[in-house]
């Protein structure tokens, strides 16, 4: 099995303090399907959802968004590979994103996810990393609230990102 990217992994943690109060508002945002944690660099964005994610024994997949992800070709790439090596149950493999779905790119996020999100054992969830990284263009934007309106019971997408989130999932 090929080593998994850091791209792909949750931070390894080093002394970091619990934020009970901060974790007891994540659990009550973790009721719905798409939790978003915001705040100015070094704010400790990903070291809060890290250690909560760690303390609450919550499964599912860490993903570092970067400039690439602006394409939806290397993004649905790569949460391949982490499915591949972040979750339990091993499915048959997860539709990939080829030409014949660039007309209907919501129908290809709804079947993903639906396939993706049985895979993980709950309680789960998706983390995506600064993904304030993306230009305000980017596709995956228009695709997030597909995604979140796939979520089962249980689990919840996580964004973490430096600046509020854009228009189109507000």
């Amino acid at each position: 099995m090929p080593p998994v990217l850091a791209k792909l992994t949750r931070p390894k943690l080093h002394q970091v303090v619990r934020r009970e109060r901060l974790f007891e508002r994540l659990d009550e945002c973790r009721t719905r399907p798409l939790v978003w944690v915001y705040g100015p660099p070094g704010a400790g964005k990903t070291a809060l959802v890290a250690s909560y994610v760690e303390t609450r024994r919550i499964g599912g997949l860490w993903y570092h968004i970067d400039a690439g992800d602006r394409d939806l070709a290397t993004f649905f790439h790569y949460l391949n590979d982490a499915a591949e090596h972040g979750v339990r149950k091993r499915a048959a493999s997860l539709p990939q994103l080829g030409a014949e779905h660039r007309n209907d790119l919501h129908g290809f996020a709804r079947l993903y996810f639906r396939a993706l999100f049985a895979r993980l054992r709950r309680p789960a969830a998706i983390v995506l990393d600064n993904y304030h990284e993306l230009p305000e263009q980017c596709e995956l934007h228009g695709l997030l609230e597909t995604i979140v309106r796939e979520v089962p019971e249980h689990v919840c997408v996580v964004v973490i990102s430096r600046a509020e989130p854009p228009r189109e999932c507000a």
